[in-house]
């Protein structure tokens, strides 16, 4: 027999493949050795490998009712055929990958993959057990709609529907705060029988008219959440309420109640949350339960909280916001130009075609109303007023009026342009004498009034009065007045020629 070149002399050859070949070619040949004939035949042998090493890839978990894929690898020469088996039914299939749809209500599944070699019909088997991921489905919570300040009440959160599988973990919201809350067992009265659940027991001890509490239920397994709320109406029997009819102006006398506290209850009252202290000014009254003050101050203003303690239970109450009503107090007026802002005076000057805004401001409380007059007549019912281009008509007395529904009051200043200097005129006697002292007086239209100087005789005097005292004789003198407003800077003189006689000029400004 001869296989691959190596002959041997027998009528069997047993044959070892080290490494894999597709197939090997053997020749057989027989002689009669009384004869010496020969006959020979060839024979093709199919080699098979495997299946060896088999592997199960599975997903980490499987969902009911949806699609899934399995992977089988293997070592398996010249090819396997697979089989797929799980607890109910087995799939014959040539690939290695295979889809398999979880059926509806289990909990795990174990798939066998059978890997069969398609020539030697050797097999090998791998399996993998996957768990089922169930729920959350149908999450409620169970306790009373309806809480009170003060009470503890104990709510649950579970599922109606189908069971959480492999289990569920739970977390609580409520007011702004993560909650885990205690797994326990519920009975379901209507199924008859005990479901899991998580517990959870909240305290009372502040009143809005409602709050939320909110649960999760989250799969281990999945990841897949379920969030439900329940919306609880709060009732607070106690609460600080006002007693005066009458609004709390600033120095009136006013009163606050704790209502719904009974004569047997300790009550305690607070003040933007720390104890109250009492005055001769501000006083309890012999139970309690009536705060009252002689007369109210700005400082009064806060949140006032009343709480009672009935056999040995606290029941916070509802607080009351205090707000003192007040004002106008110290108005002013500020005006904003382009290069600036300052404090109104009595007189504010304004620069033709500069425009100018007038802010108003007071302490109030509430807020302030305002309105503006510009020489009686309403310019504004804002906060501010804005004269865009200063021209004469917009001269006048400007006020401003800070108002509240109880009270008023009111501020002004007079606007007035800046003008001139314009008309220059100078007064005093056309002729004087040697040795007699002699008042001139300059005068011009001016905003705001001009700054004045002299020239006479080569002096240069300043105010807008001059004293001349003539000793010595001249025929004629020329006095000049120069006027210039001192925000602008515009000058504009004015001359007068006088008849003197004497020998020397003497100046004296006044």
């Amino acid at each position: 027999m001869t296989i691959d070149g190596d002959t041997h002399y027998s009528d069997q050859y047993d044959i070892t493949f080290r490494t894999y070949v597709p197939s090997k070619v053997i020749s057989c040949e027989a002689t009669n050795r009384a004869t010496g004939q020969t006959a020979s035949k060839r024979k093709i042998v199919q080699v098979a490998e495997g299946p060896s090493n088999v592997t199960l890839k599975a997903p980490k978990m499987l969902l009911n009712g949806v699609e899934s894929t399995f992977e089988c690898f293997t070592t398996c020469r010249p090819s396997c055929n697979y089989i797929w088996k799980d607890s109910n039914q087995q799939w014959t299939s040539n690939s290695s990958v295979f889809t398999y749809k979880t059926p509806p209500y289990i909990n795990q599944v174990t798939l066998s993959c059978i890997a069969q070699n398609s020539l030697s019909q050797l097999y090998a088997v791998a399996s993998a057990t996957v768990q089922v991921a169930q729920g959350p489905e149908g999450v409620v919570i169970q306790g009373p709609s309806s809480v009170r300040v003060g009470d503890s009440e104990t709510y649950y959160c579970l599922y109606t529907g189908q069971p959480c599988s492999p289990s569920c973990v739970y977390t609580w919201h409520y007011r702004g705060k993560v909650y885990t809350g205690d797994a326990v067992t519920v009975p379901i009265l209507q199924q008859g029988k005990a479901a899991s659940a998580n517990k959870l027991v909240i305290h009372v001890d502040q009143f809005h008219k409602t709050e939320q509490l909110e649960c999760t239920a989250m799969n281990t397994l999945s990841g897949e959440t379920k969030n439900v709320t329940k919306i609880l109406q709060v009732t607070d029997p106690i609460a600080v309420r006002p007693l005066t009819p009458t609004p709390p102006i600033l120095g009136s006398s006013y009163a606050l109640e704790c209502v719904g506290a009974t004569q047997s209850s300790h009550i305690q009252w607070t003040k933007d949350g720390k104890p109250l202290s009492m005055s001769d000014r501000v006083h309890l009254s012999d139970n309690d339960d009536t705060l009252s003050f002689d007369s109210l101050r700005q400082s009064d203003a806060g949140v006032y909280d009343c709480t009672a303690t009935e056999q040995g239970k606290v029941i916070p109450g509802v607080s009351y916001e205090l707000k003192v009503l007040y004002g106008p107090l110290n108005p002013k007026i500020t005006v904003w130009y382009q290069s600036g802002n300052r404090p109104a005076g009595p007189t504010t000057l304004l620069l033709p075609g500069s425009p100018a805004t007038f802010s108003c401001s007071a302490q109030c409380s509430p807020a302030c109303g305002y309105v503006w007059f510009l020489n009686d007549n309403i310019v504004s019912k804002n906060a501010t007023f804005t004269i865009s281009s200063p021209s004469t008509t917009d001269e006048g007395v400007l006020t401003c009026v800070p108002y509240t529904i109880w009270n008023h009051t009111a501020i002004a200043t007079n606007i007035e342009l800046i003008g001139g200097p314009k008309d220059v005129t100078i007064s005093g006697p056309k002729s004087v004498q040697v040795g007699q002292k002699s008042t001139f007086q300059c005068s011009a239209v001016c905003t705001p009034p001009c700054v004045y100087s002299w020239q006479a005789y080569g002096i240069t005097l300043h105010g807008s009065k001059v004293e001349l005292t003539i000793s010595h004789y001249v025929a004629t003198e020329t006095l000049t007045c120069i006027a210039q407003n001192s925000i602008t800077g515009k000058i504009v003189a004015a001359n007068t020629t006088i008849d003197v006689t004497g020998n020397i000029f003497v100046y004296e400004s006044m």
